[in-house]
């Protein structure tokens, strides 16, 4: 049987470029790669460019905050209360129009969370190389909308 308590003090946390802060909350490691678990505070401005993923759903709770998200052609505004998901092969983006916190859920886990990780120690902004190294190693794939 699995079980752990994660508490803010005990869990994985990550700064990345911009001031993200994420803390994962359930790691691909705690759940048999099942699923990814993390909570992330986006100052305003802050976000992710058009991408998509090869093979996880990637769900969005909106805890605090406004985020513009762009999910396919769809563009539109998410607030507290809100869920989005934006499935397998599903083109999105999102920016946070105001400080925003989020719950963030990969299934299964793993990919985004090892993304993640590797963005989060880059220098400067992603090349042409590092792109296609997330589509090999992590089946996330940066594109241009």
């Amino acid at each position: 049987m699995r079980s752990k308590h994660i508490t803010p003090a005990n869990a994985q946390s990550l700064k990345v470029e911009g001031g993200e802060t994420t803390l994962f909350l359930a790691t691909a490691a705690d759940t048999a790669g099942r699923v990814t678990v993390s909570e992330s505070w986006l100052p305003k401005g802050n976000g992710a460019p058009w991408h998509y993923h090869d093979i996880d759903d990637e769900i969005f709770y909106i805890v605090s905050g406004e985020v513009e998200f762009g999910v396919n052609d769809d563009e539109f505004i998410a607030t507290a209360g809100d869920l989005v998901i934006a499935g397998p092969k599903v083109h999105r983006r999102f920016k946070a129009l105001t400080d925003s916190r989020l719950v963030v859920i990969n299934a299964p886990g793993g990919p985004a969370e090892a993304f993640m990780h590797d963005v989060s120690n880059l220098s400067d902004a992603p090349t042409q190389a590092d792109k296609e190294r997330f589509v090999k190693q992590y089946g996330i794939h940066i594109v241009d909308k």
